[in-house]
């Protein structure tokens, strides 16, 4: 198999309830419309690296009702060879509530996704090109065995923990290339309170990683060792900001695999984040790569 980035990661049915705010405690709230379409962070990076003009392969696993997120991926040139099905299995699937400021609040069924065996897992591992880049996320189960693995092949890896939870502090993180990480799994990983302070914890504990936390409104920042690059984002509209992450991700990588230098990759992620979260939804909204980096 030929591609620049492997992504193993989750596949899922994004259902979206657009509200006033977001539900509290004790509420029930009738929301102002609704939307099924593919998502999950697996397949909304597979699509911004593929829009970022990547050779892009995707290896996860759907259950039931999953072959409209396999045709998803294919329609926006993603390899699905490694994508497995088990029709015995629910599929995963995310409630997103998206309020009237574009900010969004998500619970996830992990379904098929938090299935995946430790064959299929060797199967994939082993289709990652020597030198390869592999991007993981933390909506897969066996995290640490697929990065073990991964490095044990000479991999290069980047890794978007999220959902971040404590025990992700037990991640080999340190075999990877890049952490993608935003402000509350940032504090979730460090115990601190402020996005510098945490940045700079990530970057001690793991001195030869590039440690990206990205900032919403407020930008996003990348410490490597004492290496200290800060990316401002743009003023624009926000329309919905599910998404922004996966893309910003998407296309540092293409960035670094058009040899831009790490702030140049900081940049256009920043510009694609910026668009995507003008545009509602999160794979859909995703810019195509002449919008970002120019023709």
């Amino acid at each position: 198999m030929t591609c620049d980035v492997l992504n193993f990661g989750s596949l899922n049915l994004d259902r979206i309830f657009k509200v006033d705010h977001l539900v509290r405690a004790g509420e029930t709230l009738s929301c102002t419309g609704s939307d099924a379409v593919p998502g999950g962070k697996g397949l909304n990076q597979s699509i911004a690296l593929s829009r970022a003009g990547l050779k892009v392969a995707h290896a996860g696993k759907i259950g039931r009702g999953g072959d409209v997120l396999r045709q998803y991926l294919q329609k926006n040139g993603v390899n699905v060879e490694l994508v497995v099905q088990d029709e015995s299995l629910p599929g995963g699937e995310a409630f997103i509530q998206v309020d009237s400021e574009g900010r969004n609040s998500i619970v996830l069924e992990p379904g098929a996704n938090f299935e995946i065996t430790s064959t299929e897992i060797a199967a994939v591992v082993a289709e990652i090109p020597r030198d390869g880049w592999l991007l993981l996320q933390n909506e897969i189960n066996s995290i640490p065995e697929i990065m073990r693995a991964a490095a044990g092949r000479g991999a290069r890896i980047a890794i978007n923990p999220a959902p971040c939870r404590e025990n992700v502090r037990n991640y080999p993180l340190e075999l990877a290339e890049f952490i993608f990480v935003n402000e509350i799994e940032a504090f979730v990983l460090t115990g601190c309170d402020n996005p510098e302070t945490a940045a700079q914890c990530l970057a001690e504990r793991y001195p030869h990683v590039g440690i990206i936390v990205t900032l919403g409104s407020a930008g996003a920042l990348f410490k490597r060792g004492r290496e200290r690059i800060f990316q401002p984002a743009q003023k624009v509209k926000v329309v919905d900001t599910t998404g922004a992450g996966d893309t910003f991700t998407g296309y540092f990588l293409a960035g670094i695999h058009r040899k831009l230098t790490v702030e140049g990759a900081m940049n256009a992620a920043a510009r694609a984040a910026d668009l995507a979260v003008s545009e509602a939804g999160a794979a859909n909204s995703i810019p195509t790569a002449d919008r970002v980096f120019g023709k």
